[in-house]
């Protein structure tokens, strides 16, 4: 089963409640605070950990009224049956079902990182206070994207919009993004993939680049330089070296490791790229 249906899928004991397995518990909260609602606040507990947000596999109070907020906006019973599984995780199922009818890789790449920009993935984290809180790369829509595990998601997220534009096409990938010898998750190795292919354009040459292409941000790992973050470009670049973005894990104050899906502003200057039309 794709991860992406496990995140989605109804819990087979219900309705969640105080009853419940922890983890179906913990998921609920997830997928709760995933949706803007929060379920409490623990202050003993680290703000880099998922209870300090009351993500902690216990439906106490907090949780039963966060549940009660997200029934009482969405019109259904105060109850997590099915039909309220269903319409907490609509988001993820409308993003990964998409199908893009676009006419060329470019449009079909453009329009799958748009179909889940608007269903607003997010880390199962908050912002309290000014400040954010809860366990970094977590949640649903993290470990969707990144087969399972936690963990950062840049690469995670451009890929699955391009494996799932590519799908639509029916039309096999241009250079691998998994598989033997790729770390799916490692933006250095999804270089590699596309260097050996032929596909990859240095940022500071004069080669056009097509919307609808990976951007790989250059920066250093372990004091060497390498590419620290990806995304897809989602128009031309502009005269000025400008072009605009879809990216996750990032946020909208330039960070590579933010907690959303964004759509943002970058330099020709800053990157690298890999043509997949």
């Amino acid at each position: 089963m794709a991860q992406f249906n496990m995140e989605i899928a109804v819990p087979a004991t219900l309705p969640v409640d105080a009853r419940s397995d922890d983890s179906d518990i913990r998921r609920l909260q997830e997928w709760l605070v995933v949706r803007g609602i929060g379920v409490g606040e623990n202050g003993n507990a680290a703000p880099g950990s998922a209870a300090a947000i009351g993500i902690d596999g216990d439906f106490g109070p907090s949780t039963e009224a966060g549940c009660a907020t997200f029934a009482d906006a969405a019109g259904l019973p105060r109850i997590v049956n099915a039909s309220f599984w269903q319409a907490l995780t609509v988001g993820m199922a409308t993003a990964f079902a998409f199908r893009s009818a676009g006419p060329n890789v470019g449009d079909a790449v453009i329009e799958t990182a748009r179909a889940h920009l608007i269903q607003r993935p997010l880390e199962a984290r908050r912002l309290i206070d000014g400040g954010l809180k809860g366990r970094d790369n977590s949640g649903p829509w993290v470990r969707a994207y990144c087969h399972g595990i936690s963990d950062q998601w840049c690469q995670g997220a451009a890929s699955q919009w391009v494996k799932q534009a590519f799908d639509a096409l029916g039309r096999p990938l241009p250079f691998p993004l998994d598989g033997p010898g790729i770390a799916p998750l490692y933006v250095p190795s999804i270089v590699g993939s596309a260097r050996r292919s032929g596909r990859f354009v240095l940022g500071a040459s004069a080669s056009p680049v097509p919307a609808g292409s990976f951007f790989f941000v250059r920066g250093t790992i372990d004091g060497q330089p390498s590419h620290i973050h990806v995304g897809v470009t989602i128009a031309p670049i502009r005269p000025d070296g400008r072009f605009d973005t879809i990216e996750g894990n990032t946020n909208t104050d330039g960070s590579q490791n933010g907690w959303e899906v964004c759509q943002r502003t970058r330099w020709r200057t800053t990157c690298d790229f890999a043509v997949l039309a």
